[in-house]
């Protein structure tokens, strides 16, 4: 019976060791737990910056490659508006009621048709402009007149910007919205007019007044009227000759954003001539 009993106790003993066991597999100690789902937590979070940054990687990409587009577009758009470049041949402008740069005795006149959101306008104003301007406007040789020619077909906001300038020129500061209108050439918002206004330090509410009622809207169409009945169809077009007395130039028209090496040699040519 005591050797019963024995056995009995021995085997109860057993079983309560192996269910501890089991026990102890079957359920991991709470501090492993806890790290199991910290791990998890860590992975998760890792997880999530990894796809935040990939997705604003794909963004900047994305960016890039709508602004590439657009300038690609920009461009076809231009050469289809520009036709082929034609024979020279002589035109006639006037000056007209227009902002000047320039000795008004100069005795050459550079007449540009410009367009607010034209590229290669800007182009003639950042890289070919500041070198006439040094070269020849400053030292009293050449005048420069600026004209409006707006195409509305590819540049919308192009004719607005024109009566903008013509607005801050009420007050003294056309050139100085004229160089901040090419600067910001994909911003040109009526909002956005105001902002540059306000930034020049004009009187905000007399620009916006001037900007809706239309203001300048005569006369920045009086300059595409006259650049289109001179045979003018792209921006930016020169007309670079000696004054008439009748206030005119006549020269052969010439187009597109020209290096100053082109100014430069008709103009020295223009003043070689008696």
């Amino acid at each position: 019976m005591q050797r019963i009993t024995k056995r009995l106790g021995i085997g109860v003993l057993a079983v309560g060791i192996a269910a501890g066991a089991a026990a102890r597999i079957e359920r991991p100690p709470v501090a492993l737990a806890q790290a199991v789902a910290q791990s998890d937590v860590s992975a998760t979070s890792a997880t999530s910056d990894a796809l935040k940054a990939d997705v604003e990687r794909l963004k900047a990409e994305v960016d890039a490659l709508r602004g590439e587009l657009r300038l690609m577009r920009e461009f076809l758009l231009q050469r289809l508006v520009q036709p082929s470049p034609a024979p020279p041949r002589s035109v006639k402008v006037a000056i007209g009621d227009n902002p000047t740069l320039g000795n008004r005795e100069a005795p050459i006149t550079l007449i540009e048709f410009s367009d607010y959101q034209c590229p290669f306008c800007r182009q003639f104003v950042e890289t070919t402009l500041p070198g006439l301007k040094k070269e020849f406007i400053d030292t009293g040789q050449l005048r420069y007149v600026f004209r409006d020619f707006p195409i509305d077909q590819i540049h919308p906001l192009a004719r607005k910007a024109a009566e903008a300038a013509h607005c801050a020129g009420d007050h003294g500061k056309y050139w100085t919205m004229h160089d901040l209108l090419f600067q910001h050439q994909d911003a040109l918002q009526q909002d956005q007019l105001v902002a540059y206004a306000q930034q020049i330090q004009l009187d905000t509410t007399a620009f916006r007044g001037c900007l809706e009622e239309g203001k300048h809207q005569a006369s920045v169409q009086q300059n595409l009227t006259d650049g289109m009945s001179a045979g003018i169809r792209g921006t930016p077009a020169f007309v670079l000759g000696k004054l008439r007395p009748d206030n005119t130039v006549e020269s052969v028209l010439l187009t597109g954003a020209r290096p100053l090496t082109d100014f430069r040699r008709e103009i020295e040519r223009l003043l070689a001539e008696k």
